[in-house]
């Protein structure tokens, strides 16, 4: 299957499930690593998304529980993508925008995107699921399978 620069790659083994309790820079490397894997991502990627978030935090105070959008630079990125991470025990992330305030999160939303136009569009998509706590909850909740069509369905926008 060929990849196409345009299309965002999303796939149930692009969906972790962390049942243990974690922290932010493992949730980053490992859904990196399947990234990597399936070279849609080049090797520096995780470190490069870990330093970003050091200086731009991407939590996201949202309703029931705290989401997170890391990413970095799209020189980073071969091919776009998202990687889900949903966490059974939160993290603390710094929220975007402030020096100092944090939040549990329990969704990780990954994204690998080389285009900013691109960034903007899935963003905005993301920002009306965050706002709905019932899709977050659904999306927290859900097998892998029901994500996936979730998320192709809201913020790919496939049938």
């Amino acid at each position: 299957m060929a990849l196409n620069d345009n299309k965002i790659r999303f796939e149930k083994d692009q969906i972790v499930t962390f049942n243990e309790k974690t922290n932010f820079d493992n949730v980053i490397n490992t859904l990196a690593k399947v990234l990597i894997k399936k070279d849609l991502v080049k090797p520096e990627y995780p470190q490069q998304v870990i330093l970003r978030e050091q200086k731009f935090p991407t939590g996201l105070p949202t309703n029931p529980f705290g989401v997170s959008i890391p990413h970095t630079d799209a020189k980073w990125t071969k091919h776009n993508a998202i990687a889900i991470g949903i966490l059974k025990s939160p993290i603390e992330q710094v929220v975007m925008g402030s020096d100092e305030t944090k939040i549990g999160v329990e969704i990780v939303f990954m994204l690998a995107l080389d285009k900013s136009n691109k960034q903007l569009n899935i963003l905005s998509k993301l920002m009306n699921i965050f706002q709905d706590p019932e899709n977050l909850m659904k999306i927290r909740n859900s097998s892998k399978d029901e994500i996936l069509k979730i998320v192709n369905k809201v913020i790919l926008e496939e049938k």
